[in-house]
């Protein structure tokens, strides 16, 4: 039988229109295009968040920080430091014992407790995720995780036997060396410092250096106090969270030959 040409060509155009989504959905299916690899995440990546669980996410990703430029330049400075503070440990000593302690001493100890350092930010933290402050639960969580990197190198530094000025040998991780209260004190103030610069950083850097002087009457050597300063520093520059990542103000030693001195910037 004889087809019309014209007939035939409407024939393929609607045979084409009805098969042809068709054919491109299996072609589709026997032969999918590759789906984009999901980022990968790193430890930074996550540690840089501050949320709750990062205290005990990040604790390693934290202390292996430590290892950064500006923390290892604050602890080859405390290192350089104390080690020229031995020359005057005694004399120091000397000058600072009192058999009667004023209340000065008493002040310093409280102000420099672990205790402190991580009980105030933690009750800052349910305060500020009850009453629906974010920032302030962010800086919360970074200040307990600066104190955890803190604690860690203080406490394995103390494994050093280096009795106290009033002891004839040292005490198991309880050595003289380091400062623990003023090292707490320092890491605290200077991620203060580091949150909202110098406004926050003179004061709290004042409470610490009195915490430092303290802790010289009668309880540790001037290299104690010398380097746990510089410990809370390298301590405090270590964690870097979200809320931190805008600097105000950055403070670093200058070590070097024929000079020594400390270098401070401010970003207005």
């Amino acid at each position: 039988m004889l087809v019309h040409p014209l007939f035939r060509r409407l024939l393929a155009t609607v045979l084409v229109a009805a098969l042809g989504p068709a054919a491109a959905s299996a072609q589709s299916a026997a032969d999918p295009s590759p789906a984009r690899p999901a980022p990968a995440v790193t430890p930074g990546d996550v540690c840089s968040e501050d949320g709750l669980s990062t205290v005990f996410r990040c604790v390693f990703h934290d202390i292996g920080q430590i290892g950064g430029h500006a923390s290892l330049l604050w602890l080859a400075a405390g290192g350089t430091v104390a080690g020229g503070s031995l020359l005057l440990d005694d004399e120091v000593l000397k000058l600072m014992r009192d058999p009667d302690q004023d209340t000065s001493v008493a002040a310093g100890e409280n102000l420099g407790e672990a205790g402190l350092h991580f009980g105030v930010p933690a009750a800052l933290y349910v305060i500020a995720r009850t009453t629906g402050h974010p920032k302030l639960a962010a800086l919360s969580i970074t200040l307990v995780r600066t104190q955890v990197v803190n604690g860690f190198l203080t406490r394995s530094l103390k494994l050093l036997p280096r009795p106290r000025p009033y002891q004839e040998k040292a005490t198991p991780t309880k050595g003289s060396f380091p400062s623990g209260h003023t090292s707490a004190a320092f890491a605290s103030a200077t991620v203060l410092t580091r949150r909202w610069g110098w406004r926050a950083g003179v004061p709290a850097y004042t409470v610490a250096t009195f915490v430092g002087v303290t802790r010289l009457q009668n309880i540790h050597y001037l290299s104690d106090v010398t380097f746990g300063a510089a410990l809370g520093i390298a301590s405090g520059l270590a964690v870097h969270t979200n809320i931190l990542s805008s600097r105000h103000a950055s403070i670093e030693p200058i070590v070097g030959r024929g000079k020594t001195g400390v270098a401070l910037s401010i970003a207005y």
